[in-house]
């Protein structure tokens, strides 16, 4: 089979990251996305709708990776009388998405060196 052919040009290499614990998901780029919105927004609310996401969604992922590890990773706290409540993203939330990122933004390095390899 010759690339005159066409049938490998198109081929790219691709992959997904996540953590899991004993073969069980724990933790990806969509989790990732909802304690990073959260962080920057200060609500689970608004850190929702940015994602496109109902607040209840998302703050049942979570509330499932939290389980998971045994550990908060958001802390929310209700409002005063001039306004709603918010909520905090955690040391041991931020420090899972920045080991997340950093590893996703490794692979991401790898992954774009081999688009100029050819078959």
């Amino acid at each position: 089979m010759s690339e005159k052919d066409g049938k490998t040009q198109d081929l790219k290499s691709n992959y997904k990251l996540w953590f899991e614990r004993n073969g069980e998901y724990i933790f990806g780029p969509g989790a990732c996305a909802i304690l990073k919105a959260v962080h920057e927004q200060g609500t689970i609310t608004k850190g929702a709708q940015i994602l496109g996401m109902s607040y209840r969604y998302a703050w049942g992922v979570i509330k499932k990776i939290e389980k998971k590890l045994g550990v908060r990773l958001v802390e929310t706290y209700k409002g005063g009388t001039v306004g709603g409540g918010g909520a905090r993203v955690t040391e041991e939330g931020l420090r899972l998405v920045e080991i997340f990122s950093k590893l996703n933004d490794e692979f991401n390095k790898v992954l774009k060196k081999t688009d100029s390899i050819s078959l």
